[in-house]
């Protein structure tokens, strides 16, 4: 009698790495265009954007021009880091993302990045324009890949490492990066309280080529349609 081959656990279709994960494909993240007019009118309420820092490395214009961006505050905060520019690239793409989304200067954007006053966690980052025009951000970087996600809701995202870049291994990944990323997107004050059934959560994986050795999810929050008051999203555990 021949031996089975192992079978891969299977999961519930509601799942996000079960049916429902495999019947939406990733997300893309165009690399970040200097152009201001770089933001998103698809179907998705969240815009993504990735930067190679290596690329923009061997591009000094480009890496010029993204350091512009920061406030001189941030420009001092690493001034001392060896680091510093490519510390000062993220920073700046981030900031003309948002300076085109908001339709501000880059340097005009008031960020808010910082402890949540709650709960003292890393969540639901905010960035608004001189004029009160207001949105959500979040950032994630592994070695020279960086991938930036903006949304008008709370959006969080989530990356990790897989321990090798076979199917399995991909797939073990998602879970750890997954849980990032809703922590990530879960509003302040309602990281402080039970949970009410009143949001649910868009969860996708983000489209990253192999040679960046990870996997990226993204996950923003959603008001429940007041019609459906019971209504479930896929579960995020």
């Amino acid at each position: 009698m021949r031996p089975q081959e192992p079978v891969s656990p299977r999961l519930p279709a509601t799942h996000p790495d079960g049916g429902w994960g495999a019947q939406r494909p990733p997300l893309p993240a165009p690399p970040l265009d200097l152009d201001p007019a770089q933001c998103d009118g698809g179907s998705t309420p969240v815009t993504l954007r990735s930067l190679v820092l290596s690329a923009s490395a061997s591009a000094p214009s480009g890496v010029r021009v993204l350091r512009t961006g920061i406030t001189a505050e941030e420009c001092d905060a690493w001034s001392a880091d060896p680091q510093e520019a490519r510390h000062q690239a993220v920073r700046g793409g981030l900031r003309s993302l948002l300076g085109a989304a908001l339709g501000a200067e880059p340097v005009a954007v008031a960020l808010d990045d910082g402890p949540c006053p709650y709960c003292g966690r890393l969540h639901d980052f905010t960035a608004a324009s001189p004029v009160g025009r207001r949105l959500h951000f979040a950032t994630v970087r592994h070695g020279d890949f960086v991938v930036y996600a903006v949304c008008r809701s709370p959006v969080g995202l989530g990356l990790a490492v897989p321990d090798g870049l076979d199917p399995d291994a991909l797939l073990r990944a998602r879970k750890p990066a997954r849980l990032a990323a809703h922590q990530g997107a879960v509003a302040r004050g309602r990281c402080s309280r039970p949970r009410d059934g009143s949001v649910e959560y868009m969860v996708r994986y983000v489209d990253t080529a192999p040679e960046h050795g990870c996997v990226v999810s993204v996950v923003c929050e959603l008001p429940r349609p007041a019609e459906h008051p019971g209504s479930r999203g896929p579960s995020t555990e």
